[in-house]
């Protein structure tokens, strides 16, 4: 009897794990979904790298973003999958 509870429970958890690993994977695609749909030229975002930037070239596979202040300004030209949010469209 009291293996049998342990076995439940055993599989109580793993589908719990599964379940939540998949909900996070479709939050993921449906967020990169929302950044490709919405993204354009003079987007503030911010990338996996956590650095914010505006979008001044925008391509099919990467955009090259602007970042900094002042006249100490960096150009990057990162890929569009790296984007981890729209800050401001």
């Amino acid at each position: 009897m009291n293996l049998k509870l342990e076995y439940i429970i055993l599989i109580i958890l793993a589908l719990m794990f599964y379940f939540y690993s998949l909900k996070d994977d479709l939050d993921k695609k449906k967020n990169k979904k929302f950044i490709k749909k919405n993204l354009k030229v003079g987007s503030k975002i911010l990338t996996e790298s956590k650095i914010i930037g505006e979008v001044i070239e925008l391509s099919t596979t990467d955009c090259l973003i602007i970042s900094g202040k002042d006249e100490k300004y960096s150009y990057f030209l990162i890929e569009t999958d790296s984007i981890e949010k729209i800050l401001e469209i």
